[in-house]
């Protein structure tokens, strides 16, 4: 079995304890540098909605 394969063999607790951490992370940076980042806020969001759009769509597609 090659890395790459084991890589993609992670549990499904495993996975869902890695994105829970990185949401945390992210939220603390975000209470963090809330009134810093305030007026760029519809833009981030923006950005975030097209950058998960994008990756979801090429997910679908090799998935096919």
């Amino acid at each position: 079995m090659g890395k790459e394969e084991k890589l993609t063999k992670a549990k499904y607790i495993e996975w869902q304890a890695s994105l829970f951490g990185a949401c945390f992370v992210a939220f603390g940076l975000g209470i963090l540098l809330a009134s810093y980042f305030q007026p760029f806020a519809l833009l981030i969001i923006f950005i975030g909605i097209i950058m998960h759009s994008w990756g979801m769509y090429k997910t679908h597609q090799r998935n096919k």
